[in-house]
């Protein structure tokens, strides 16, 4: 009587995991518009992305939450800025940080020493980012700079 049970429950699971897998490839082999997780147009190809999003435009990176040492920032903002904004058009390896009171800033290090970096935000960024100034950064608090 068991073995009868067994062999009951088997054939079900097997039965069940057909149809679901019918049921899938159904789903999957559907023509028309896909849409991801946000309601967004997924129908796009590699070529469509390529054409729309120049290759300069590029993500950023996180700055070390531990960062000790001298960045340019040359904006800030409430919420996460757009990779074509045009900041991320005329400079690169920009670096992106959450601030504390809520908010991103976006900056610039490698400097050696604060008069490389005044030098660098003088007669470079000033021109395209007038907003930007020179930030202290010691493992990962923000020290100002005039």
């Amino acid at each position: 009587m068991e073995q009868k049970r067994i062999l009951q429950v088997a054939i079900f699971m097997i039965c069940f995991i057909m149809g679901a897998q019918a049921q899938s490839e159904i789903a999957f082999n559907e023509k028309g518009p896909q849409k991801g997780a946000f309601n967004e147009d997924l129908t796009l190809t590699k070529e469509d992305v390529k054409k729309d999003i120049p290759y300069y435009y590029r993500y950023q990176k996180k700055l070390p939450s531990f960062y000790t040492g001298i960045v340019i920032e040359l904006t800030t903002s409430d919420l996460p800025l757009r990779r074509d904004y045009f900041i991320f058009e005329r400079f690169g390896n920009i670096m992106m940080t959450d601030l504390e009171d809520g908010g991103f800033s976006y900056v610039i290090d490698g400097f050696k020493d604060e008069q490389a970096a005044r030098t660098f935000l003088n007669n470079i960024v000033k021109h395209s980012a007038p907003e930007a100034k020179i930030i202290m950064y010691k493992k990962g608090k923000r020290k100002k700079k005039k």
